[in-house]
């Protein structure tokens, strides 16, 4: 017998036990038929007891009991059966009894006899190698003092054995041991509690108390009801998958079936990124791909018949037998539409992109009926009109061995129009600052594709939580059968940026920046914030090759509570490096969101007066003061989910400036074209993981022969990117790809050509974005347009990992690997650690 044994009136019964109780009740039922029935008899309670209660308070009980002294008591009868029931019900007693203590006259004394659940003081674990006991710890999730039925631990161990069933070890068993408290010894510093196995003496278990913490008396009035669980744990080996075996596949082959799978494959050899551990829940979900996969190929009756696992090598390998049932592969004889007035069959059809006589595919079928990524599917088309309470309705129908009939009925209803729009949780930013952005406008009609283009336009705003925003950011009810109300929920978070930021080359020493970006700053009251405006000021500078700029920026992204941009900057620039030279000038810009080609294209216009003053060329540039008015344009294009952390989504842009030349003044005349691209894409439906590939290209040429350009408008690549005016490539060096001179220097580049590609994993992304990263680019700088090669570039792969620290900005890590390094500076290839600070994601 267990501990628990005595505590056993709720533990689960054997068969045997369960057919004595039966045959004891067969029994009962003929004697009260035999027999007349056994009279009741009223009492009046004259008092009432507890006896056997160590943590339950008597009065409690008495008081659930609904016992009261002074009332009538049938005995036998129901009101005994429902005390003994309501104490029953409060679920700490492993057993419950009402006995009459006394009786005088008419009068009885009644005492409610119980047993109270133990007590769990400490739970042990030993013999879990594979699984961590913190990891334990969460699932067992018991505290100190709590009831410990046994059913509770039979819960415990089942959901421990699924945890090590995911890990692969489905041979894994689990023995609970109970230890009651024996006796306690004391140390200068520390209280020793030896506990003993209820059903073997023999067998002790000692923990140790800080003494510090409690008291000798205390601790053992605490703990000598109280009872320690010990989980040991058997763990077995691990299961692998050692062959998967189909029958009755007859349309595709193994390999077509396996590839299916996500998470259940065979062992082998060379396959060694994958375990091939057999996990019984993912393998269930593996099926339902397999079967997800038929039903794409229009095999509509295709099913798993059965499926056997068979165990070998002492259960450590595993033979999966898969028997299938393809049926035939169903095409589309007639799709039939009703109900539809709106819209007539040719649009519907077209949405759906299934035509008569294609391959039944059940999932394309369903999600451009119902919902699709791109939006383009029959829900969305009346969704996106109006029509919020619309509803379809599918019948198939075989029409032949191979063939089916779909028939579509569609409930129109009403269409809605937008009423009140309402937004909650925004401490800071002001309403006017949301409202600019949002597209669903009171008096529209309701579309669901603006609910979605305004979240993403807030999201761009970066003042709140997006994680938030697209999950809980919108709500909406219907206020009649005409009218639908919306409400937005934002949740502020601080957007505003401390940009501090350090970098390190080998080449040019420390450098870095630091300054504060307010991105929701108010000049009419700067004290409380939230007008949408942009504030910056930004120290940039290098040590190891000094240079410094200072600059001073304001934007006001809706001018005329319009979508215009208007802003300024003011900079101040010393550098010495090889040269010596100063700017200071200042730049006004306006810029506009457009409505075609559509409303994701920006137009930005900039005039820049730039004076320079060269103090020493270096041999390389004419010394002197010169004036230079540069006029500047770009036309953009960003439609991403997340500003922060996209997963879906592109980025074009293309920028052009014109210095001086036949139509502006200046002593400086070039003209200078710069392209970016950046695509983004989910590899899962989650929106962590992320394949990013992006393009840059650059292109500078002199308007007017040996014309002064300054140093910063040249190309120049290599290292972080923190270097001014330098394009980032890891895995080498700051500034050590692109043309050089005759002294082996890397020299003024005019046309840049960058690719990259990342794989990228967000950790978290709220409330610190913090996300890992795999790449491969390659670049090049080339002296003039007929040198440049677009093939001919500086590979690298490599790590890294970025995090997004408010205020401070983005702390990130590379660790690259620059294949051509033999040709860029004469080193051998290796890995070259980049630190970045400060610079966004």
């Amino acid at each position: 017998m267990t501990f628990f044994d005595r505590y056993s009136l709720t533990l689960p019964l054997k068969e045997s036990q369960l057919m004595k109780r039966f045959l004891i009740l067969i029994f009962l039922f003929a004697c009260i038929t035999a027999y007349p029935q056994i009279s009741t008899k009223s009492y009046k309670i004259l008092g009432v007891s507890v006896e056997g209660n160590k943590y339950a308070d008597a009065r409690t009980i008495i008081l659930n009991s609904g016992l009261k002294v002074g009332e009538e008591i049938q005995v036998p009868g129901d009101q005994t059966a429902n005390v003994i029931k309501k104490l029953w019900s409060l679920n700490i007693f492993s057993d419950v009894q009402l006995l009459i203590e006394k009786q005088v006259m008419d009068g009885v004394f009644i005492l409610i006899k119980v047993a109270e659940y133990p007590r769990v003081e400490k739970v042990e674990l030993s013999g879990n190698d594979e699984i961590s006991k913190k990891d334990i710890e969460n699932i067992v999730n018991l505290v100190r003092g709590q009831i410990i039925k046994p059913q509770d631990v039979e819960r415990i161990k089942q959901r421990i054995l699924k945890k090590y069933e995911e890990e692969g070890y489905l041979n894994a068993e689990i023995a609970p041991q109970y230890f009651e408290y024996f006796t306690a010894d004391t140390t200068e510093d520390e209280i020793l509690v030896t506990w003993r196995e209820k059903t073997n003496l023999a067998n002790e278990l000692t923990i140790e108390y800080n003494k510090s913490d409690v008291s000798y008396s205390n601790l053992i009035d605490r703990i000598k009801d109280r009872l320690v669980l010990k989980l040991n744990f058997d763990e077995g080996d691990k299961v692998t998958v050692r062959q998967i075996t189909f029958t009755g596949n007859e349309a595709f082959e193994k390999g077509d079936l396996t590839s299916e799978f996500e998470e259940t494959e065979e062992a082998r050899w060379w396959k060694f990124w994958a375990s091939a551990r057999f996990d019984k829940t993912k393998y269930e979900k593996d099926k339902e791909l397999l079967v997800e996969f038929y039903r794409k190929n229009g095999y509509r009756d295709a099913e798993v018949i059965r499926d056997s696992l068979v165990y070998e090598n002492n259960k450590k390998d595993m033979r999966i037998f898969i028997t299938l049932h393809e049926g035939p592969q169903y095409k589309i004889r007639d799709i039939i539409w009703q109900g539809n007035t709106i819209y007539s069959d040719e649009i519907l059809n077209e949405r759906l992109g299934i035509a008569k006589g294609d391959i039944y595919d059940y999932s394309k079928f369903n999600q451009n009926l119902r919902g699709n990524e791109k939006q383009t599917d029959i829900a969305s088309l009346y969704l996106d009109n109006g029509y919020l309470t619309f509803s379809l309705n599918t019948e198939e129908s075989k029409a032949a061995e191979d063939s089916i009939d779909i028939k579509i009925q569609i409930s129109e209803k009403n269409q809605f129009k937008v009423g009140k729009v309402d937004i909650t949780g925004n401490d800071r930013t002001k309403d006017k600052v949301i409202r600019r952005e949002l597209y669903t406008v009171p008096g529209d009609f309701f579309n669901r594709a603006m609910l979605f283009r305004s979240l993403q336009q807030l999201a761009n705003l970066q003042y709140f939580n997006v994680e938030k925003l697209y999950s809980k950011g919108v709500d909406y009810q219907l206020a009649n059968d005409s009218t639908v109300d919306i409400v937005y929920n934002v949740e502020e978070k601080s957007s505003d940026y401390l940009n501090a930021s350090v970098g390190y080359s080998g080449s040019f020493g420390f450098s870095g920046a630091v300054g504060v970006t307010l991105t929701n700053f108010s000049i009419t009251e700067p004290f409380s914030l939230g007008g949408g405006q942009i504030l910056s000021f930004n120290w940039q500078f290098g040590v190891g090759n000094f240079y410094r700029t200072f600059s001073l920026g304001f934007t006001e992204p809706w001018f005329m509570d319009t979508p215009t941009l208007v802003g300024f900057d003011l900079f101040d620039t010393r550098q010495q490096y090889i040269y010596d030279l100063s700017q200071t000038g200042a730049s006004v810009k306006v810029g506009r969101r457009l409505r075609w080609p559509d409303d994701y294209f920006y137009i930005q216009g900039v005039l820049r007066y730039q004076h320079n003053n060269v103090l020493g060329g270096g041999g390389y540039y004419r010394e002197g003061k010169t004036e230079q008015i540069t006029l500047g344009a770009t036309i953009s294009r960003r439609n991403v989910d997340n500003p922060i952390f996209p997963s879906m989504g592109s980025s074009v842009s293309l920028d052009g400036e014109l210095s001086g030349g036949p139509f502006l003044p200046g002593s400086v005349d070039y003209v200078k074209i710069l392209f970016k691209a950046e695509w983004y894409k989910r590899i899962t439906a989650s929106n962590r993981f992320v394949f990013y590939t992006s393009a840059d290209f650059g292109y500078l040429e002199e308007l007017v022969p040996n014309t002064p350009i300054q140093p910063f408008e040249y190309f120049y690549m290599g290292g972080n990117g923190l270097v001014i005016a330098t394009t980032p490539l890891r895995g080498y060096d700051d500034r050590t790809v692109g043309p050089k001179n005759i002294y082996g220097d890397v020299s003024d580049g005019k046309v840049m050509v960058k690719y990259t590609t990342e794989f990228r994993f967000a950790v978290t992304l709220e409330p610190m974005p913090l996300y890992l990263l795999a790449f491969a680019e390659a670049g090049n700088v080339f002296s003039n347009i007929n040198a440049a090669d677009i093939f001919n570039l500086r590979r690298s792969v490599g790590i890294g990992a970025r995090i997004l620290i408010n205020p401070i900005g983005l702390i990130g890590f590379d660790l690259g690997y620059g294949f051509d390094r033999k040709d860029v500076d004469g080193k051998d290839p290796s890995w070259l650690f980049h630190f970045q600070f400060g610079r966004g994601f």
